[in-house]
């Protein structure tokens, strides 16, 4: 598969990312794709809090950013482009709790790719990208056999969409 450009992957993320109803129920969206790393970003709701004395939000939302993340990190990655990725093993080592009212990002990259299966690491932050609440691994189905070229097609009515 030929080397997707900034826009393509962007439209790619976007397009899968809106078929994905737990994801689009959290507010998870794209952030930025800097090169092969994705970001993307869970904003702040107060019904998203696990514990209402710290204002800590729930763990389960806080998977859902990272398995959305990593996952998606696929099409970011040059090797491998827009392709369906289910979820085959992830690990979270929770390192510490988000501040209460801030937006957690998610940044993931792919750093092996096999026949059939794509490992991804990635980790969540509030502020700092030097201070993260978890870190993630895990692996991937690669599917190649499910053609999402469809995916790169600009939508009708809509203009090119930037996330730096």
């Amino acid at each position: 598969m030929p080397k997707l450009s900034h826009s393509e992957k962007v439209r790619a993320v976007e397009a899968i990312s809106r078929h994905i109803p737990h994801a689009n129920l959290l507010g998870i969206r794209l952030e930025r794709i800097d090169g092969e790393e994705l970001t993307m970003k869970m904003p702040y709701r107060d019904e998203l809090v696990g514990n209402p004395e710290t204002g800590a939000i729930h763990g389960g939302a806080l998977t859902v950013l990272l398995d959305q993340a990593l996952g998606i990190a696929a099409i970011c990655c040059d090797r491998v482009g827009p392709v369906l990725t289910p979820t085959l093993d992830l690990r979270i080592d929770h390192l510490g709790r988000a501040p209460a009212g801030r937006d957690i990002f998610a940044a993931a990259r792919v750093y092996r790719v096999t026949r059939r299966v794509l490992f991804i690491a990635g980790f969540a932050y509030c502020d700092s990208r030097d201070k993260p609440i978890a870190r993630a691994t895990g692996s991937w189905v690669l599917m190649p056999e499910l053609d999402l070229a469809g995916l790169l097609e600009p939508p009708q009515g809509e203009g090119p969409v930037s996330y730096t």
